[in-house]
């Protein structure tokens, strides 16, 4: 139940054609393939540490830290999205789970990079920070990372401009933007950086406040 706005159907509709829609150059897409590899990039992995990609949908993120020799735990609340994952991903843990729903038992360990694209956007930014603060500081590593891909914005000027150039592409839905995301986490005592890497899509990398 991502949302009642999202169903669990409607991406299960999807998989067949999500990773051929993925690499379209309009919107919400455009900078999909440099968003991930910013966070290959920022996530710096190596090869034995653990890696949990959140909302894997068909594998293509966390494949990539599956060719590094990381082991790879990750989540997706579509069947069908996790059934092609799986063909991806034959040897990583794969767990049917809805980031709204309590976590799974299986995955109750800590992780060296949590990792997740194009799914916060699902929720209010409220739940963006209370599910950030969780990650942090209940399921990475000491020394770990959060990196989140997503459709956002340096500020609401960017939202706007994205908005009149998207033109009837655009739809509205919770979208990240930079400006005031930042200052939430770090009065969280976290530390964030963001990276703008297309005229809709950013990179946040997150970790544990020093203090």
């Amino acid at each position: 139940m991502m949302s009642e706005r999202f169903p669990a159907a409607d991406f299960d509709a999807w998989a067949a054609h999500y990773d051929a829609s993925v690499q379209h150059s309009e919107f919400p897409f455009t900078g999909y393939t440099a968003a991930l590899d910013c966070v290959m990039r920022r996530a710096a992995a190596r090869s034995g540490e653990s890696l949990l990609d959140l909302g894997t949908g068909t594998g293509l993120l966390a494949v990539r830290f599956a060719a590094l020799g990381c082991s790879v735990w990750a989540t997706d609340f579509s069947p069908a999205m996790l059934q092609k994952a799986r063909l991806r991903l034959p040897q990583a843990e794969l767990v049917l789970h809805d980031l709204n729903s309590p976590w799974p038992a299986v995955l109750n360990r800590r992780f060296d990079r949590i990792v997740s694209s194009y799914v916060f956007h699902h929720f209010p930014d409220a739940q963006k920070q209370a599910l950030i603060l969780e990650l942090v500081q209940q399921r990475l590593s000491p020394g770990g990372k959060l990196i989140l891909a997503d459709i956002s914005f340096a500020d609401r000027s960017g939202w706007q401009s994205a908005e009149a150039l998207a033109g009837e592409a655009w739809e509205e839905e919770l979208y990240w933007t930079a400006s005031e995301m930042l200052p939430a986490l770090q009065m969280q005592g976290l530390r964030a950086e963001y990276e703008q890497v297309s005229y809709c899509a950013g990179v946040y990398e997150i970790e544990a406040g020093s203090g």
